[in-house]
């Protein structure tokens, strides 16, 4: 595999991702190793969130132990500052880690910065700063909001679903 450079992270993942929204309909035993499997096959980075129920449950328990071998990213769709760091403390619990490599607002309906009053975008520095995430993502679904995204240049990635 192809190794790519994550947005403007600086982080160099394999291209093949594991995108955890399916495992959710798995059994945890089932979920756990097909996560490994994946590990062993190469894929380095594993994406999940706070919406795809338990995936993120089963994360942590396929990589506990193993934390600096793999890349984590998960999402909050949290619109408040207060919503971000509740959904924060979760995925860090679930996830069975003190970091997350990419936190990622999920599927915007606008631009969170800082001073817009939802206190969202600062609650993502006050994390970063604390050392819980390294690297401020966004997912959009709209494609003017992902323009008002990549322009505002407050994001180091953002996903944006293939059509």
């Amino acid at each position: 595999m192809r190794d790519l450079t994550l947005g403007g992270t600086g982080i160099m993942v394999p291209q093949n991702a594991f995108g955890a929204l399916p495992i959710q309909r798995r059994s945890t035993e089932d979920a756990v190793a097909l996560l490994r499997k994946a590990y062993e096959g190469g894929m380095r980075y594993f994406d999940t969130a706070r919406a795809y129920t338990d995936s993120e449950t089963k994360l942590g328990i396929a990589f506990e132990g193993m934390r600096d071998k793999v890349y984590i990213a998960t999402k909050t769709a949290g619109t408040t500052g207060d919503k971000v760091r509740e959904d924060l403390e979760t995925s860090l619990r679930e996830l069975r880690t003190d970091y997350i490599d990419l936190y990622q607002l999920h599927m915007v309906s606008q631009v969170y910065a800082p001073g817009d009053g939802t206190g969202v975008y600062e609650a993502l520095l006050e994390a970063k700063e604390a050392g819980k995430i390294r690297h401020i993502g966004v997912t959009a679904h709209k494609i003017g909001v992902a323009f008002d995204l990549v322009d505002s240049g407050l994001y180091e990635t953002l996903q944006f679903p293939g059509l």
